[in-house]
């Protein structure tokens, strides 16, 4: 009788070892395949559209007084774009610091864009006036749709400097002359009746 039940032993033993040992095996297999599968399907960052429609330029407030211009933080969080609005017209100006990429915050008391990150601060022009940052702040395009609201494109390469950094051979914290006659023009400015 012990001679059976060790037998039995034995067998189940086997067995499970052999289970045990295919399981293993499938398993690699399986994960080695599914790691393979997966390197043929691009990681996919959402990120908000890079175009969207801002609203008409009556809903942002108008600079009164000495004021130089008004920053509108409400597609900030969503779109990261400030909206800003001057005695002749509105820009949109990507809330991304062009240092490492954090998100800078505006201070309307200090009248300055600045950046949590490593401290860089930007003028209302988005030029850097302090901080490592290389560049001034990129400018998003800006266009009136027919029904009268402000469409904002913000996934071009335009946005960054205006005459693109492809024919600048260094890098500058202020706007020159010749990007200053063009980011103030159409499609980086949209200019308003008074």
């Amino acid at each position: 009788m012990d001679k059976e039940n060790e037998f039995e032993k034995r067998v189940s033993r086997r067995k499970f070892f052999n289970i045990a040992g295919w399981t293993g095996l499938f398993a690699f297999f399986g994960s080695s395949g599914a790691a393979g599968a997966r390197f043929f399907y691009p990681k996919v960052l959402y990120e908000p559209a890079s175009t969207f429609n801002a609203g008409k330029p009556e809903e942002y407030t108008a600079p009164a007084g000495n004021e130089k211009a008004v920053v509108d933080e409400r597609w900030k969080k969503s779109q990261r774009v400030w909206m800003v609005r001057t005695k002749e017209g509105i820009y949109a100006m990507v809330a991304i610091c062009t240092h490492l990429g954090c998100t800078p915050n505006w201070f309307p008391t200090e009248v300055r864009f600045k950046c949590p990150c490593h401290g860089s601060n930007y003028n209302t022009d988005g030029e850097v006036v302090a901080g490592p940052a290389p560049e001034p702040l990129y400018r998003a395009k800006i266009e009136l749709a027919p029904d009268g609201s402000m469409i904002v494109t913000t996934g071009l390469l335009g946005i960054r400097r205006a005459s693109l950094q492809a024919q600048k051979k260094t890098l500058g914290v202020f706007w020159t002359e010749e990007e200053k006659n063009i980011i103030w023009k159409p499609p980086y400015f949209l200019q308003l009746k008074a």
